[in-house]
């Protein structure tokens, strides 16, 4: 999995309407609202296909791992 820092994720709500989206777009992920951060899969295209999808709901998103 490749972590990218959400730092706007401060609620459930936030965190429902990541889970959501990337559920819709056939992501596998993972949503962690305690570390603020979002896990996608291993793959070029689901990394950057996450990335547009946290930038399009207003969320700032920085791979760190």
């Amino acid at each position: 999995m490749r972590v990218l820092s959400t730092p706007g994720l401060c609620c459930p709500d936030c965190a429902a309407k990541i889970d959501k989206a990337l559920e819709e777009a056939g992501i596998d992920h993972k949503v962690s609202l305690e570390d603020k951060t979002v896990s996608v899969c291993d793959c070029d295209h689901c990394m950057e296909t996450a990335m547009e999808i946290l930038a399009d709901l207003g969320f700032e998103a920085n791979r760190i791992a």
